[in-house]
């Protein structure tokens, strides 16, 4: 099942196209809600370690597949199934998305824990790698996640948490927002700063372990205090 670009679209006025590489027509990819708190930044004006910081916590291997990352796949169907048998069904989970699979969960707001959505996410995915770069994907997967505080994208959480243009974001509040996208409300840093310190160590250290950051830059980061904005106090 191929994906359908007119599908992948919410209530808004603000539509983000690219160019048809066999057309060369201007299309339509999705459009973004005005209710939604979001500010737009392009990839060139997020920091690299911003964009490092995601991959090597969402999808290690997101520069390497072509929409679908089979070896987090499999493992994630085969613990889904187990989970099952072992009579785990409320904790069973599907997971194993690549960014670009999250990307489309994100765009489409289907999150049903079933097979027949799994497939459908994946065939899209693996579609949409054919039509959009890798880049491409990234900026919209950033501006589209959801990072908890009404945050829409890595602009609007750098302004509230940090109370900076996500350019100026050092690497340890880098790690920090990356660090709320698996469970906004639980690493929400305003709500729970040690469970969000606690995954900012994480993907510190497997940004360390992929080769992404110097062990020097990894121990700065750790010992960098994570001055929050006092918006919320």
């Amino acid at each position: 099942v191929g994906i359908d670009l007119d599908m992948l679209t919410m209530d808004s006025n603000t539509n983000i196209v690219y160019l048809d590489p066999n057309s060369g027509e201007e299309k339509t990819l999705l459009t973004l809600t005005s209710d939604e708190n979001r500010i737009w930044v392009d990839l060139d004006a997020t920091p690299k370690n911003l964009q490092n910081a995601f991959v090597a916590i969402e999808d290690e291997r997101f520069y390497t597949h072509k929409g679908v990352d089979i070896k987090r796949t499999v493992k994630a169907t085969l613990t889904y199934f187990l989970d099952k048998l072992t009579g785990k069904g409320g904790q069973a989970s599907l997971g194993g998305s690549t960014i670009t699979q999250q990307l489309i969960k994100n765009i489409t707001g289907d999150d049903e824990q079933t097979i027949a959505r799994k497939i459908s996410e994946i065939s899209k995915a693996i579609d949409l790698e054919k039509q959009l770069s890798k880049d491409q994907i990234l900026e919209l997967y950033l501006n589209c996640i959801y990072l908890s505080e009404n945050c829409h994208g890595v602009q609007t959480a750098a302004n509230l948490y940090f109370d900076k243009d996500v350019s100026a974001l050092n690497l340890a509040e880098c790690a920090s927002i990356a660090s709320i996208t698996q469970n906004p409300a639980f690493y929400d840093p305003f709500i729970n700063p040690d469970s969000n310190k606690e995954k900012q160590e994480l993907v510190l250290a497997k940004m360390l372990s992929l080769g992404y950051i110097t062990q020097e830059e990894y121990d700065e980061a750790i010992n960098t205090p994570l001055v929050l904005s006092l918006i919320h106090i």
